[in-house]
């Protein structure tokens, strides 16, 4: 009888731990939906705000000033440039024509094809400094009245690597 009884508890308790279990995978299998789509709409909120920064320059008209301060703004940035256009100049050299900055003082940017705004292989390593675009007697001025035209660049990974000043 002692055998019994200790079987039924033994067998009861098998019973319940299982039905404990079952029921957790249960209700764990039926959250799974809700937190991938927490996790995806938290995903594209945090990149909503770290795009944010870069709605000023979102295909915007903006003037040569604006470009100095978005030079001093993404210095902190590694890999971010920005690439400008300039106006045709009767004597300037093609080579000041079209440059490309990276502010975070790395000294290159990726080859840029300027006629269709997008990325080219290889690199630049032209270094173009604060100096050399707000001195008037630089090469590569750039007038605080000219006008452009800004288009954000992104890379294969969706994610924005460049601003490009187009002159208008």
């Amino acid at each position: 009888m002692e055998n019994i009884a200790s079987f039924l508890k033994t067998t009861i308790s098998i019973l319940i731990t299982l039905a404990i279990i079952s029921s957790g995978l249960f209700l764990w299998g039926k959250t799974q939906p809700v937190v991938e789509l927490a996790n995806s709409q938290a995903a594209a909120q945090a990149r909503e705000l770290s795009e944010q920064q870069y709605s000023a320059f979102d295909n915007q008209l903006v003037s040569g000033s604006q470009i100095l301060t978005a030079y001093r703004r993404y210095e902190s940035q590694p890999g971010f440039c920005l690439y400008v256009q300039r106006p045709n100049v009767y004597g300037q050299d093609a080579y000041y024509k079209e440059f490309s900055m990276n502010p975070s003082d790395e000294g290159y940017c990726r080859n840029f094809d300027y006629s269709s705004g997008e990325f080219k292989e290889g690199m630049d390593y032209r270094k173009v400094e604060d100096s050399d675009i707000s001195d008037a007697s630089g090469s590569y001025y750039i007038s605080p009245q000219s006008r452009y035209r800004s288009k954000l660049i992104k890379d294969q990974n969706d994610r924005i690597a460049a601003i490009y000043f187009q002159a208008q």
